[in-house]
C-alpha cells in the first residue's frame, strides 16, 4: 500500500492577512477584523481560528525564518522571568558605616526584583505552556465556602 503524503494546508486571502494582522502584534479579533471577516465571525471565532493547525503551522514558519526558534524563545522567557529594575534609593547608615559622618545619608541606585514585568513573562509561559483553560470559566454565581478545602502543605 502506498502511503499519501501529507498535503500541506494553504490558506486563503483572508487567513493570510489574518496571520499577518498576528505577526504585527494585533489580538486575534482585531486581526480578523482587519482581514475582512464579519464583526460577529470576528468576536465569536477569534480564538477558534488563531488555534488551527493550519494558523499554526503558518506562525510557526514565519517565525523560524525569523530566527526565532523554540530554544530562543525559552531563553528569552527564562530571561524575562528574572527581571530586575533599577530604582533609586535612599540609603542610611544609622551608625555611619562607610559615611563621613555619623547617621548619614546617601542617594544610590539599586537593582531589585521588577514583580510586574516577571508576572507578564509569567502570564506568557502559562499561555505558551497552554496552562490555562481553553474556554472561559464562569465565575459570577454564589461559591459555597462550606464546600472549599484547603491544604497547607510544607
Amino acid at each position: 500500500m502506498k502511503e499519501k503524503k501529507k498535503k500541506k494546508e494553504t490558506l486563503n486571502i483572508r487567513e493570510r492577512k489574518f496571520v499577518k494582522g498576528l505577526a504585527a502584534g494585533l489580538p486575534p479579533t482585531t486581526a480578523m477584523r482587519q482581514a475582512g471577516y464579519t464583526h460577529y465571525t470576528a468576536t465569536s471565532k477569534a480564538g477558534a481560528k488563531a488555534r488551527e493547525s493550519k494558523i499554526q503551522a503558518t506562525i510557526q514558519e514565519l517565525m523560524e525564518k525569523q530566527g526565532l526558534t523554540s530554544e530562543k524563545l525559552l531563553s528569552k522567557l527564562d530571561e524575562g522571568l528574572e527581571s530586575t529594575k533599577v530604582i533609586s534609593a535612599n540609603v542610611i547608615a544609622p551608625n555611619g558605616e562607610g559615611m563621613s559622618d555619623a547617621n548619614g545619608m546617601t542617594k544610590d541606585f539599586i537593582d531589585v526584583p521588577d514583580y510586574a514585568t516577571r508576572h507578564k513573562y509569567l502570564d506568557t509561559a502559562f499561555k505558551l505552556g497552554s496552562y490555562y483553560p481553553n474556554e472561559k470559566v464562569d465565575v459570577s454565581g454564589a461559591i459555597d465556602v462550606r464546600s472549599i478545602e484547603i491544604k497547607i502543605i510544607g
